[in-house]
């Protein structure tokens, strides 16, 4: 999972995150939020937040996303005009809080048949405790200038980031430090390579 580039900020009633998701469906979108806690599921993209100050749903919240890919959540907070500190402490807000497992450490095991154990596996949910690696800008003097490509060869540091993701989908495994006159000669191979003439005879 890739955790996105963010940033919060805050008005007397409202909590608001900015999060980033270039190339992410909108319909996939999960939000859950509860007290100080704030978690976000878009595919590829995953954020846990521990939040300062306790936000609640009590319909006021709001979510919109742009065509820049900014997908932008307003959330009310629990107590009217609490001003919320170190919000730009962004790296102390991935830090999940430990707290203690509310499951028994000994369990006693009925010897009885097996159904009972196999309904509670079904019922356990995803786990959110990902761990969480804090989104750095990438420079772009580390990137090859006339490694663009897309229309008009307009975008470069794409596949940088998603590489993990699309490492079956695309054939060039390093397409931001490729010229594209050497991804030209790496095309023609593979499609010499792939070419069968008794397929079209």
């Amino acid at each position: 999972m890739i955790t996105p580039a963010f940033d919060l900020s805050q008005d007397p009633d409202f909590l608001i995150i900015t999060i980033k998701v270039p190339y992410a469906r909108v319909s996939e979108f999960e939000v859950h939020f509860e007290g100080q806690e704030f978690k976000f599921y878009g595919k590829p993209y995953f954020l846990r937040l521990a939040l300062p100050g306790r936000i609640v749903e009590d319909g006021r919240e709001k979510a919109s996303y742009d065509d820049k890919g900014l997908f932008t959540i307003r959330l009310p907070k629990e107590t009217p005009g609490a001003y919320f500190e170190g919000l730009d402490m962004l790296t102390s807000l991935l830090a999940t809080k430990k707290s203690r497992s509310a499951k028994p450490l000994i369990q006693e095991i009925d010897a009885g048949n097996g159904e009972e154990e196999e309904e509670e596996e079904e019922e356990e949910e995803f786990s959110w405790e990902i761990e969480q690696i804090p989104y750095e800008e990438s420079r772009e003097d580390g990137l090859c200038s006339s490694c663009g490509y897309g229309f008009g060869n307009q975008k470069a540091g794409v596949f940088k980031r998603l590489q993990e993701e699309l490492s079956e989908v695309i054939d060039i495994k390093n397409p931001d430090g490729t010229p594209a006159d050497e991804r030209r000669k790496k095309r023609l191979v593979a499609e010499a390579a792939k070419f069968d003439p008794d397929h079209y005879l």
